[in-house]
């Protein structure tokens, strides 16, 4: 298939209709994506990419302690449970600390689309000096919840940490990955646990919990089309414009 027919696929007059054949080239497209994707995986690194932001954005948030010292407080992934885990089977953990969870995630129906929309960008190849043709399905809208918590002894530290955070959120944090430039992070409920104590230790843990939403979109797979007028897959850390 040469240049002039893959411009006619995204143009939207290919394939040429034969007798008694009714399939436009939007469909055409739809359908050949429908078969790659049967075969293609779901990519998981927006939701790394989520995660590594939210952790830098809270890694090393201060408070002042009860000397007057400006402390930096360290921000990890892991659940509640593990973090419980480990307070209790190890001695060297200095609080307060932050630790990020995924909670789930929503069907963002108030933004999704009710029928499969292509997408028609294009993207610069140096090897080939040239652009070249990419075609998607639109990027599914999903609301992704996440748990922001605060481990500490002391309510006076808990209660700084907490307002630092709360700061953050004015009204909104965009989150900034490769993946997304736009989206929005939003502080939803905040949830406390003042009396948290650990089986086999005295000391008790107070803790604060943060619901905070990511408004993104689950990138769909990218495919290249090709001069045979074919799809194969395309490398999702190219530069598509």
């Amino acid at each position: 298939m040469d240049t002039n027919v893959t411009e006619s696929i995204v143009k939207g007059s290919w394939p040429p209709s034969s007798e008694g054949s009714n399939i436009t080239s939007s469909q055409y497209l739809i359908n050949l994506l429908n078969n790659m994707e049967k075969k293609s995986t779901v990519p998981i690194n927006a939701y790394k990419e989520i995660v590594r932001y939210l952790l830098n954005q809270f890694n090393d948030l201060v408070y002042v302690d009860h000397e007057l010292k400006t402390v930096e407080v360290k921000c990890r992934y892991g659940n509640p449970e593990r973090t419980i885990a480990k307070l209790n089977g190890e001695d060297n953990i200095v609080l307060p600390l932050l630790t990020i969870s995924q909670n789930s995630t929503i069907e963002a129906n108030d933004r999704r689309k009710n029928a499969a929309i292509l997408m028609q960008n294009s993207y610069w190849d140096e090897e080939k000096q040239r652009a070249l043709r990419v075609v998607s399905f639109c990027d599914r809208p999903v609301t992704i919840l996440y748990n922001i918590n605060i481990w500490a002894k002391y309510m006076e530290d808990l209660d700084q940490l907490a307002q630092k955070i709360r700061l953050y959120f004015n009204p909104a944090l965009t989150l900034n990955t490769k993946f997304s430039q736009d989206s929005q992070v939003f502080l939803d409920s905040e949830t406390n646990n003042y009396s948290f104590a650990l089986a086999d230790r005295e000391d008790r843990i107070l803790r604060k919990s943060f619901t905070v939403s990511v408004q993104t979109y689950v990138r769909s797979p990218r495919y290249l089309i090709t001069s045979t007028g074919q799809l194969e897959s395309l490398n999702l850390d190219v530069e598509v414009y």
